[in-house]
């Protein structure tokens, strides 16, 4: 795991998104672990960091792939990533994930994280 942040922008969220996650891989073997519920606390173009209610047992050493689900404004977005680092929190754990995606996708999703936060701006 690494965790080293060098994206132009990160976009913190006031009250956090409501993210869905499975875990699809742990190094190199297929999991499928099912829908969790997530909270998606801040996004950027290359990734993003959730809030999850329970610790997902993780060491330095291990690849975990995990695909998230949420909507921003009108597109539900389904993004593949890699879990690069994990924090204790109060009550739940923060885990920052590092996007698998193109740059179709990843401007998809940038236009659609610009239109919720001028949405937001106008409340």
């Amino acid at each position: 795991m690494r965790f080293k942040r060098d994206e132009g922008f990160r976009f913190s969220f006031g009250t956090p998104i409501t993210a869905f996650f499975t875990i699809d891989e742990m190094n190199g073997n297929r999991i499928g672990i099912s829908n969790g519920e997530a909270r998606l606390i801040d996004l950027s173009p290359n990734g993003m960091k959730l809030s999850i209610p329970f610790d997902i047992p993780i060491s330095y050493q291990e690849d975990i792939k995990i695909t998230v689900r949420f909507k921003l404004s009108q597109v539900e977005h389904k993004i593949q990533g890699e879990i690069i680092w994990k924090q204790k929190a109060f009550d739940s754990y923060f885990y920052g994930i590092h996007f698998d995606i193109n740059e179709v996708e990843q401007k998809e999703m940038i236009n659609d994280l610009k239109y919720f936060a001028k949405k937001q701006s106008t409340k």
